[in-house]
């Protein structure tokens, strides 16, 4: 498994690919893990005995996961050449690689693999960001066009969102080396309450005042995830309605900007930033509404996560979104960018209880029947048994 942002605090393809090798090895498959080393991260264990390489690079601190800079493309090229280092190394104890994204580390080491005979798996975690598989043509002058080619020797493609399959089949990859799959949940990890005590108990211990009406948005705060909105949309709410805050989980480059957003709308008595946390679970048991503002997804595990906890979710109708939510049946969508239109539907959802309670059932039902690690799992095992065949 290669995933070079490997920790569940380093967005959702980290999370996934650490839920994924957990699971398998979990299970009695063989695993080893390549992934960058970064320091200053949150203190993390892995699953015991799970084989994990760290391999150096330029930068071995975090850096910003969005921008495109020369030293973002060094750091990567690094990782590639030290990486296909410990392929051509360890040659002899391997049979498939799967790549936890489709970008640079698979376009340096795709040759090199298929010449010493090996099965390239790679997923492509997210559309139309010019950075992965399905979104190279027409981009970086010929390089583009170069990145196609090298690409078509992979053996197969995961596809989680049908947007990702539409977007391989326009830049000329074979429907048949194309695997649509889903990303998943842990139910251990993420699961609903029902008992109002325990509810209670929780707030409490948050410091969370109990008549207080909770909406909930946890990601990375970076640009494309559009925090600005829910801000803008609180501003028009706390209007209306006094009883509610919001918490806002996850840390990014924004940060700073949105904090001080919020004193500019006159909200912030009404909104907390909680940065990373690590009982993630307790701010989902607490919260009555989920949110999901972003202009561009794969399929974003928050979304999921909150889903998976019968939270009723309000997420912008874009990328895999829209494989998960069905309007005003598990969740209710809206148009990205329209602050009026998300305003309107938290007021909704705050002021109808039955809808709010059928959402929440519905998520919660759509989650368990779809989604749960098993049977996402069971489908990439298959696939690793054909192609190793």
């Amino acid at each position: 498994m290669v995933s070079p942002l490997y920790h569940p605090e380093l967005g959702g393809v980290g999370r996934q690919a650490v839920a994924l090798t957990e699971y398998l090895h979990k299970i009695g498959i063989d695993v080893f893990v390549m992934c960058r080393k970064i320091n200053g991260m949150p203190e993390w264990k892995p699953a015991t005995g799970l084989r994990i390489m760290q391999i150096n690079t330029l930068g071995s601190s975090k850096y910003d996961l969005e921008a495109k800079s020369i030293m973002n493309l060094l750091i990567s090229l690094s990782f590639c050449f030290n990486l296909m280092l410990v392929f051509i190394k360890n040659r002899k104890k391997y049979d498939i690689v799967h790549f936890h994204g489709s970008s640079l580390q698979l376009i340096f080491n795709v040759i090199p693999l298929k010449l010493m005979g090996k099965k390239i798996v790679a997923k492509v975690a997210g559309a139309k960001m010019d950075v992965e598989a399905g979104s190279f043509r027409g981009k970086y002058f010929l390089l583009g066009d170069l990145f196609i080619w090298s690409l078509k020797k992979v053996d197969m493609f995961i596809a989680i969102t049908k947007e990702i399959r539409d977007d391989l089949i326009k830049d000329g990859f074979r429907h048949d080396r194309i695997f649509e799959t889903s990303n998943f949940i842990m139910p251990e990890k993420f699961y609903p309450i029902e008992n109002p005590e325990e509810k209670y108990a929780i707030k409490k211990r948050l410091g969370i005042e109990a008549d207080k009406k909770i909406i909930t948005f946890s990601g990375r705060l970076v640009q494309r995830k559009r925090v600005d909105l829910l801000l803008r949309a609180v501003s028009m709410i706390v209007k209306a309605r006094k009883d509610i805050r919001v918490i806002i989980l996850g840390h990014g480059e924004l940060l700073e900007d949105l904090q001080g957003i919020a004193p500019e709308l006159s909200i912030r008595e009404y909104v907390s930033f909680k940065g990373f946390v690590s009982n993630i679970l307790d701010y989902l048991h607490v919260a009555d509404i989920f949110v999901l503002t972003s202009d561009m997804e794969g399929m974003p595990n928050s979304l999921l996560e909150a889903m998976a906890c019968g939270l009723p979710v309000i997420a912008t109708r874009i990328g895999g979104v829209v494989d998960i939510v069905e309007d005003k049946k598990n969740g209710l969508l809206v148009a990205a960018g329209d602050e009026e239109e998300l305003k309107d539907a938290i007021l909704k959802l705050l002021g109808d209880e039955q809808l709010s309670k059928s959402i929440s059932q519905e998520a919660y039902k759509t989650i368990r029947e779809n989604y749960y690690i098993d049977k996402v799992a069971d489908k990439y095992i298959s696939l690793y048994q054909r192609l190793a065949a």
